[in-house]
């Protein structure tokens, strides 16, 4: 049979549009529309029937009218027509299935710019469903996904509640999402409790209680379940990669970097780290070790006393080795002036004691007179080691 490209090209449409190419161009919201002259051509040639997938109304003056949606789709000698394999028979859906929705434009709207890009890649199976079926401006919804449609559009006006837009923007994105949910409520879907019940339901699992049970509605199909279980498991286990690839660049550059400049870089040591300007010296404790942009080998280091900070390597050093003080010598202190200089040995139980004991001297007396003070610490074998004299 010969067609016309404008025929081939409608009776394309048909096929990579199933049930959304409208019949007799009754205006529905949300359909495809091919020519009159063409889609009365094709229905003569046999190569397109009408299918009733819907009903909707229409107001006459003060009457509401209620009448059949029907779409177009390709007969056999349409798929022939196309040089297209006819498709193996399927179970047509149940009438209750497949419901009538035509989205609210000023919902889509208030969608577009509110949610959808952080549904886009969401993690949760039902949001996907809604992501799916708003952004393929799909005019039929199975009942299944009535419910999440509702949650969507509830959490859609807390959104826009909440929003630093426009008066004006907010009142329309707050109308479309109104607009949509008088239409799930004529159908009997509503929005979850946002407190106080979980979350909806998704496949076999139980609800949350009696009061739940009544909001779940219909379950999605097994095969709508499996097919998001698999996307979840698939996602689950690129996340799992990259953690691990991850983790292995990390230790890579740890390993390097303290190969290069000393174990004390890496994360949980010590290190000793200089002021430029003021040349004094801060002990810190290496959080992560890193290379910058330009290559060179950094750390964040939380120094005692002050903030956290990424310190070049070259800047941090190991922490001295403490020197051998010997044993302490029990009930013993030193008592120094605030310059160090060795003034005393008492004996105390605790600092307070060793302190009034010492005060009974009149050179710490006078040393506590010009410091405005006394230092004092635990005694210690070493430092009752002579200095050895020199010649």
């Amino acid at each position: 049979m010969k067609i016309t490209d404008a025929q081939t090209a409608a009776l394309r449409l048909i096929l990579d549009n199933p049930r959304r190419v409208v019949a007799w161009l009754r205006g529905e919201a949300g359909f495809l529309k091919i020519h009159g002259n063409t889609e009365r051509r094709l229905d003569a040639l046999g190569l397109v029937e009408a299918v009733t997938v819907g009903t909707n109304t229409r107001t006459v003056g003060k009457e509401r009218i209620e009448y059949d949606v029907t779409v177009w789709s390709l007969t056999p000698a349409g798929y022939e027509a196309l040089g297209e394999e006819l498709p193996a028979a399927e179970e047509a859906p149940a009438a209750e299935e497949e419901i009538l929705l035509p989205l609210p434009a000023r919902f889509l709207a208030a969608y577009a710019a509110e949610l959808a890009e952080t549904h886009t890649d969401a993690d949760s199976a039902p949001y996907r469903q809604v992501w799916q079926h708003i952004t393929e401006g799909r005019p039929l919804a199975p009942r299944w996904l009535l419910g999440p449609l509702a949650d969507v559009a509830g959490l859609l006006a807390d959104l826009v509640d909440e929003s630093e837009g426009h008066p004006a923007t907010r009142a329309a994105r707050s109308r479309g999402a109104a607009e949509l949910l008088d239409l799930l409520a004529r159908h009997g879907a509503r929005p979850w409790p946002a407190v106080g019940h979980g979350i909806r339901p998704w496949g076999d699992e139980a609800p949350h209680c009696e009061d739940c049970a009544a909001l779940v509605g219909h379950r999605p199909p097994a095969a709508v379940v499996a097919a998001e279980a698999a996307v979840d498991q698939e996602h689950a286990a690129r996340q799992t990669a990259y953690e691990e690839r991850l983790a292995a660049e990390v230790c890579a550059a740890e390993d390097e970097i303290a190969a290069e400049y000393g174990e004390h870089m890496r994360p949980g040591q010590c290190v000793v780290w200089t002021h430029p300007k003021t040349g004094k010296t801060t002990v810190g404790i290496v959080r992560a070790t890193y290379r910058r942009g330009s290559g060179k080998a950094a750390a964040d280091v939380e120094l005692v006393g002050g903030p956290s900070g990424s310190l070049p390597a070259d800047e941090l050093g190991p922490l001295p080795e403490l020197p051998d003080m010997g044993e302490q010598i029990e009930g013993r202190w030193l008592i120094t002036d605030k310059a160090g200089k060795t003034l005393a040995h008492v004996s105390g139980s605790t600092r307070e004691e060793a302190l009034a004991e010492a005060r009974k001297l009149p050179d710490v007396r006078a040393a506590a007179r010009r410091d405005g003070g006394l230092a004092s610490r635990p005694l210690w074998t070493s430092d009752l080691t002579e200095t050895p004299v020199t010649s």
